[in-house]
């Protein structure tokens, strides 16, 4: 979940780079690469990074979601409060599963998979902002396939009992409180992701891993107010679907 890499006229060793067409990361003021998984190669086109982040997306959404639906259908309501084993498993679902779609991705696309996370890279100048349209429709579509998704792995009550994973404030959290809540953990992530990602001082090879981490402190930290999505697509997916299926969205 890192920005794609820029490239520069000297390749230093362990660095990589994007596409030719890209400016220099120095000349405009952007922070050198760092070799991490999140690095995008340079070879990868503008179509396979719009893939990369709709199947990203889209596994975000099949994972976190389906986990979420899988936990109400054992509690069997929609709207059963989460008790502390249930978050500590969704936190573990969502932490390694961002690993895992690191790792699998991250090479391609620099797996950003989060509207929010590509517009504060952008905002921050360590992500091309002429890609932002791109990866953001590409984040937007991939999550209502992600939702979709769940519904033949699961079955019915996914949909019926589990919302597909859909996220609602906790009874007494205003919408003033929950967008708090999100907007502290999408700091945390962006954080974590410039600390680790971005920055070429950081130890190779470790972001995956501790963006992985860090969205599992967030989620043991908010799941009981918000549901810790984090992410506007991952909320987006779930909800478009179940107004489509005629499940009330709250």
């Amino acid at each position: 979940m890192s920005a794609r890499k820029v490239p520069s006229s000297k390749r230093a060793p362990g660095a990589t780079t994007s596409s030719s067409s890209q400016p220099d990361r120095t000349a405009v003021g952007q922070q050198p690469p760092s070799a991490q998984p999140t690095s995008a190669e340079p070879s990868t086109t503008q179509v396979q990074r719009f893939l990369a982040e709709l199947l990203g997306t889209f596994l975000v959404v099949l994972f976190h979601g389906g986990a979420s639906a899988s936990l109400r259908i054992i509690a069997g309501s929609a709207q059963a409060a989460p008790s502390p084993q249930s978050i500590a498993f969704l936190a573990l679902i969502d932490g390694f599963s961002l690993f895992m779609i690191i790792m699998i991705i991250g090479k391609i696309s620099g797996v950003l998979i989060n509207p929010a996370v590509t517009i504060g890279l952008a905002t921050r100048r360590r992500f091309p902002r002429n890609e932002v349209p791109i990866y953001i429709v590409a984040q937007f579509a991939g999550a209502p396939l992600g939702a979709a998704a769940i519904l033949p792995t699961i079955g019915r009550d996914a949909l019926t009992i589990g919302h597909l994973g859909a996220v609602q404030l906790a009874p007494g959290v205003s919408i003033w409180q929950g967008m708090l809540v999100e907007a502290l953990g999408a700091f945390v992530l962006v954080l974590t992701i410039s600390a680790t990602a971005e920055d070429p001082r950081s130890p190779s090879g470790w972001a995956a891993f501790a963006i992985g981490m860090a969205l599992f402190a967030i989620v043991m930290l908010f799941e009981s107010i918000t549901g810790a999505p984090v992410n506007p697509a991952r909320a987006f997916g779930p909800d478009l679907l179940d107004a489509l299926l005629g499940v009330p969205v709250k």
